[in-house]
């Protein structure tokens, strides 16, 4: 399921890569946005600034990176 998600989110823009510790993070389109998804074991957390928020199934990040890409698009036409 995280190669659905990196797949998803690497097809839609936002920047995937891996960190030292081997996890993965994705990073926002928009480089103001102050949000990060990082993966710890199953589970994605999201993070904005810097501060832990919430944490997140597969499902649920592709449906939050959705709204980000739609809100992305719309912010720059």
């Amino acid at each position: 399921m995280t190669e659905d998600v990196l797949s998803q989110a690497s097809a839609w823009g936002f920047d995937c890569n891996s960190e030292d510790d081997g996890n993965w993070q994705i990073l926002p389109q928009q480089k103001n946005e102050k949000w990060k998804l990082q993966l710890m074991g199953d589970i994605w957390l999201l993070s904005v600034g810097n501060v832990p928020q919430i944490s997140l199934h597969p499902h649920e990040v592709i449906a939050f990176l959705e709204l980000r890409r739609y809100s992305s698009k719309c912010s720059t036409s």
